[in-house]
């Protein structure tokens, strides 16, 4: 699918912060961070330095303690940093340098992050999910250009279908089949979600469309009717709504709430670059 991107949205992707240690905030500040967050979808604060165990305190302290997905510690890696390794916290990219293996390559589709949520007793599809991927090393894009995270603002993508459009996906409903998970894994449930869902804090309907493994409900037993309707609805999201691309430096940690964005990794040349990033996903826990 084509598309042109924005390195300046109206709404996602401001910076927060400046100049903050995110070790170091006032009860005020974690508030305002997550107001921000939730009015504009994709925040960043930049020019951090933070180990991996920083990075999930900070997660604990600002959206309560989250019991997603598995938490077992694994043995340490004597290849990568310690400060890089914390249980619950994903090194993304190739920490142990120029090789043709990529960790996270997977996300290199356009997805909502709620690949745990299933697995999550309690939580539904539209839980306050929100992931911070921090970037260490940052390596060079394709073709010269940035290395770029890119984001949908899926709430505009709503407003921007006609109303008698809008009332037909209002009426409708997917299951959720992760694109991380093969369909195999007969533990993981298919959780049923809208597919117009109504933001838990700010009140704003939007599109959830998970990923294209998301099966309509009605299309159960036709998979290839399935695929071709979430295609053609998300190529014409595209098609309407500008695509936001994050440029990376080092030390940015971008904040990203999965209720009102899509968003998709990019490539790039892991023989002659290095790249290292840290991914958490917590649910907010805090808010009532």
């Amino acid at each position: 699918m084509q598309y042109k991107t924005v390195q300046q949205h109206q709404r996602l992707g401001i910076e927060v912060l400046q100049g903050c240690n995110l070790m170091q905030l006032t009860d005020q500040q974690v508030q305002e961070f997550k107001k921000s967050l939730w009015e504009h979808g994709v925040i960043v604060v930049r020019q951090q330095h933070l180990t991996a165990s920083q990075l999930k305190e900070f997660a604990q302290q600002t959206f309560g303690y989250s019991r997603l997905g598995r938490q077992q510690p694994k043995p340490n890696d004597p290849e990568i940093d310690p400060n890089l390794l914390s249980p619950g916290v994903h090194i993304l990219g190739n920490p142990k340098g120029h090789t043709q293996e990529i960790v996270g390559k997977f996300a290199w589709q356009w997805h909502h992050d709620k690949d745990h949520l299933p697995k999550t007793e309690g939580l539904d599809m539209n839980a306050l999910y929100v992931v911070m991927l921090y970037g260490v090393e940052i390596p060079q894009g394709v073709d010269g250009q940035p290395h770029t995270t890119e984001f949908l603002d899926m709430i505009e993508a709503y407003n921007n279908f006609e109303p008698e459009h809008q009332r037909q996906l209002e009426s409708m409903n997917m299951y959720h089949l992760s694109p991380v998970f093969s369909e195999s894994e007969s533990d993981v449930p298919m959780k049923v979600h809208p597919i117009v869902s109504t933001h838990k804090v700010t009140g704003h309907k939007g599109l959830y469309l998970g990923s294209d493994t998301s099966i309509p409900v009605g299309m159960e037993e036709k998979p290839e009717s399935a695929k071709q309707f979430w295609q053609e609805l998300f190529e014409t999201v595209l098609d309407r709504t500008p695509v936001f691309a994050h440029v990376w430096q080092p030390g940015d940690i971008v904040f990203w709430d999965n209720s009102q964005v899509m968003h998709t990794g990019t490539p790039y040349d892991a023989t002659q670059y290095k790249r290292v990033a840290l991914r958490l996903g917590v649910v907010d826990n805090t808010y009532v």
